[in-house]
């Protein structure tokens, strides 16, 4: 039975989690992924006032093989980046043949969640990860029916938990009973990401329920 995992990495096990600890003022912004041929996890958005320090600490890791720029605005850029075949986490993804659905940092980790035809296939991933000094843990395992049916209004995780927080703090009230900053403060994020994370999961939520075709 195909399953739906999520597993974790300590940040500097992951590239994307050391340019970060160069470039403590950027931040990384992944959305679901669904690979293109051989391609795994090639797209992300980088927020912050140096794009260019954080692409130089990309392309001297030795877990990238390249990173390009592929469009800017006001306060980041669309990366696309090329993963080396060296021993890591993305390579340990590719050789379990499972679909990388969703990446996040979270605190001193970086979440994975990926579908995998059996639990044959999480269990391969967690022996190459341990027999390459690579820290995976696994946080749960569950089949694709159950998580499906927890997920039917398509927000994820980190845009699920904003909505509900800022809800129970009064942030859609008038006046308000919570400010950004406040609800930032309470996911040590910065006042933007808590903003693009509440839009994106209230555009999930009226996509799925008011906006439903008949």
């Amino acid at each position: 039975m195909s399953v739906i995992a999520e597993l974790s990495v300590p940040v500097e096990n992951f590239p994307l989690g050391r340019a970060l600890a160069a470039t403590p003022e950027m931040a990384v912004e992944l959305e679901r992924v669904v690979p293109t041929g051989d391609a795994t996890l090639p797209f992300f958005w980088v927020w912050g006032d140096d794009v260019a320090a954080f692409v130089a600490a990309l392309e001297d890791d030795p877990g990238i093989e390249s990173v390009t720029v592929l469009d800017r605005v006001n306060d980041g850029a669309l990366l696309r980046a090329t993963w080396t075949a060296a021993p890591g986490l993305i390579e340990a993804v590719v050789e379990s043949e499972a679909t990388l659905l969703e990446v996040a940092r979270h605190d001193g980790s970086w979440r994975f969640r990926l579908r995998s035809p059996d639990r044959g296939a999480i269990a391969a991933l967690q022996r190459y990860c341990a027999d390459h000094g690579i820290d995976l843990r696994l946080n749960w395992i569950h089949s694709v029916e159950s998580v499906e049916a927890g997920e039917q209004y398509g927000l994820t995780d980190d845009q699920r938990a904003a909505v509900v927080a800022a809800f129970e703090a009064g942030y859609f009230d008038e006046p308000r009973g919570t400010t950004l900053e406040e609800l930032s403060a309470e996911f040590d994020v910065s006042p933007r990401a808590i903003s693009r994370r509440m839009r994106r999961g209230l555009r999930n939520l009226v996509a799925a329920t008011l906006a439903t075709e008949e």
